[in-house]
């Protein structure tokens, strides 16, 4: 047993257990089982809490590497070896996953590299489709969806160093997972940037169609229930 991921994963369970009221699933099916690569909308500060616990294998997250400063927080994601992204050190990162994910555990990234704040979902970059082509591992679209009453900006400051977030407090968060996209495994000539980006552009749409669909799913429920009470 990995002492210090599940030490680390007892906050997330604190907050599931107690600040929402869990979260529903559909598309578990598509979790395929062994390596792959979790890639997911990023509305809130909040989304990855809920990933260690839909998947069997070790989850290690792409983050950024300012969270690490955060005290306590940013020790036990250092000690459950997650891993750091910084400015110009994507390479080093994508090694790392690679790593991880030829040890047989999960990786999780969020594209668009930083918060969308329930708005649009920003354009995504290509460090998903890299990694995908390096290890051969499939890529895993998911969706998240919170309807925006459950939550509540959070502005985090140390040193200088001010980090505003959504956070989920209260009701569900809503998954979609959608099927796994196998790519083609390419040496470092075969891969170009074209390639990279149609990649990406077609994972951030599935995205975007998962948390549509989830959106909708959630306001049917609510329509029926309505229909019901009356």
């Amino acid at each position: 047993m990995d002492f210090w991921y599940e030490f680390t994963k007892g906050i997330p369970w604190l907050y599931t257990k107690f600040c929402v009221k869990g979260f529903e699933i559909q598309g578990r099916e598509n979790i395929v089982s062994g390596p792959k690569i979790l890639v997911a909308n990023h509305p809130n500060a909040t989304d990855g809490f809920f990933l260690p616990f839909i998947v069997q294998e070790k989850v290690y997250f792409f983050i950024q590497e300012t969270v690490f400063q955060i005290p306590f927080f940013g020790t036990l994601l250092r000690l459950s070896d997650q891993i750091p992204v910084s400015a110009g050190k994507g390479r080093r990162a994508i090694k790392q996953a690679c790593e991880k994910l030829s040890q047989g555990y999960t990786v999780a990234i969020f594209p668009e590299g930083r918060l969308n704040h329930g708005g649009e979902i920003l354009r995504g970059g290509i460090g998903a489709a890299l990694l995908a082509q390096e290890s051969g591992a499939p890529l895993v679209p998911v969706g998240f969806y919170v309807p925006s009453q459950f939550t509540r900006m959070i502005r985090l400051r140390r040193e200088g160093w001010v980090s505003s977030g959504r956070w989920q407090l209260g009701g569900r968060c809503y998954i979609q997972v959608g099927k796994a996209r196998n790519l083609e495994r390419l040496n470092h000539r075969e891969r170009n940037y074209r390639n990279l980006r149609e990649v990406t552009e077609d994972i951030m749409e599935a995205i975007r169609n998962l948390v549509q669909s989830a959106e909708e799913s959630l306001h049917q429920g609510l329509e029926k229930t309505l229909k019901m009470e009356n």
